[in-house]
């Protein structure tokens, strides 16, 4: 094989055709697929932008609120930003002109800060707390001592801990 990015594969049409035919499949970077069209190259410069600026955005802004910010189009002479709260767009809006001009400092040349609400739906949902079970010999220690101690809060406490625990 000349070209590293071709594989051999066979094309069956089944086992009882007994027609097996070897075919070459040739890989195309992705980078390349996107070039050849001109629509999916456009699109990809503009992705390529806005992520640019999406980064200049969140590096001039706290770290709480940065990763909840991000540029819906910079194509116009007014940035649109996407908030993921209503929350964070009232603060997006009170930082609006430290935003511009740190964009200008940059060298964007934008007149305003649009900005809107864009609740997205998690892709990564929060993990549960893994409840860690106490086994019987851990119940049967803190029951002794239960027993044991004067009364007082931490008893009452330890024993409606076991009450529920057990």
């Amino acid at each position: 094989m000349s070209n590293a990015r071709s594989r051999p594969a066979s094309i069956c049409a089944g086992p009882e055709t007994g027609c097996c035919v070897a075919a070459t499949m040739t890989m195309t970077p992705f980078k390349q697929v996107l070039a050849a069209d001109a629509t999916l190259a456009e699109w990809e410069a503009r992705r390529r932008v806005e992520h640019a600026l999406t980064i200049v955005v969140r590096r001039n802004l706290p770290r709480p609120l940065a990763p909840r910010v991000h540029v819906v189009d910079a194509r116009g002479r007014e940035l649109e930003l996407a908030a993921d709260a209503g929350a964070v767009a009232a603060m997006l809006r009170q930082r609006s002109a430290d935003l511009l001009a740190a964009l200008r400092r940059q060298g964007c040349e934008f007149t305003g800060i649009r900005v809107r609400v864009q609740v997205r739906a998690d892709v990564e949902p929060t993990p549960k707390a893994l409840v860690n079970q106490p086994d019987r010999s851990s119940l049967q220690s803190m029951a002794a001592l239960a027993r044991r101690l004067p009364r007082g809060p931490l008893k009452a406490a330890l024993e409606r801990f076991l009450r529920r625990a057990g």
